[in-house]
């Protein structure tokens, strides 16, 4: 249960930014309260996770996914323009993740 609200923790926070994205300078209230919710979710299921898992490795699959996912979101959604050398770079972050889960108990 811990690692499903960590991934629900990262996805969060993939939501928050992406509302960011949206927010225009604080004009746009919208895109304002889904930040403001989707960080607090995103606290709230990691703080969860984080009475399981190690503080430290809770983190950092956290920032993985949120750093992983906003760059898919970004490349797809946004049509924003990577390299292949970022992308190897974000392979290294998902390997990272994994290592962090399998090395786990």
């Amino acid at each position: 249960m811990a690692w499903l609200l960590l991934v629900i923790a990262g996805l969060e926070e993939i939501v928050s930014v992406i509302a960011m994205k949206y927010i225009d300078g604080f004009k746009k209230k919208t895109p304002l309260i889904v930040m403001t919710i989707g960080i607090a979710l995103s606290f709230y299921c990691l703080t969860q996770a984080m009475l399981v898992i190690p503080a430290g490795v809770a983190y950092a699959v956290w920032a993985g996914i949120g750093s992983v996912g906003i760059t898919l979101v970004s490349i797809f959604w946004f049509k924003e323009k990577y390299n292949r050398t970022q992308l190897m770079f974000l392979l290294c972050i998902v390997i990272g993740i994994i290592g962090m889960k399998m090395t786990t108990s």
